[in-house]
């Protein structure tokens, strides 16, 4: 198929003003929610959460003796559902760190759990540092050659 001379020329008279030719997409910033934010936001606003206000801090212990520690946090709460979101940027700390600022906030209940859960957390240290099992006597050495159900019996 012959190209057409007079076709080619418009073209390139067109073209010449371009520099390029690749198309990027525009990155999003990093502070604008993305689509799963917006589609959380719209599934709590089905709820009719309120947003709380002055709520400084934001501390969830985990089972792990870590605690997420939220410096800045934004809390939405719907009571009735029982439904409430906090979000922002959790710092994952030690619960020894968090000690001195948590306890003017807590109350006579709170104190009584958070004294249970550090000698829980220092008999947890004191047993890693002890002697190994009772039942690591009983199990014998493995030789090469031997089977080891033979030995047990």
């Amino acid at each position: 198929m012959p190209i057409d001379q007079e076709k080619l020329a418009k073209l390139q008279k067109l073209n010449a003003n371009k520099v390029g030719g690749v198309r990027r997409k525009a990155s999003k910033p990093a502070g604008k929610p993305t689509a799963d934010d917006s589609k959380l936001q719209a599934t709590l606003q089905k709820f009719n959460v309120q947003t709380l206000d002055n709520i400084e801090e934001a501390n969830f212990f985990t089972e792990s003796g870590k605690v997420l520690h939220f410096n800045r946090v934004g809390v939405q709460s719907a009571p009735q559902h029982n439904v409430h979101g906090f979000y922002g940027i959790p710092q994952e700390k030690e619960i020894t760190e968090l000690i001195p600022g948590i306890i003017p906030h807590l109350g006579a209940e709170n104190l009584e759990v958070l004294s249970k859960l550090a000698a829980q957390i220092q008999s947890q240290q004191k047993a890693g540092s002890a002697a190994p099992a009772e039942g690591d006597d009983e199990i014998p050495e493995l030789v090469e050659g031997e089977d080891f159900d033979a030995q047990v019996e």
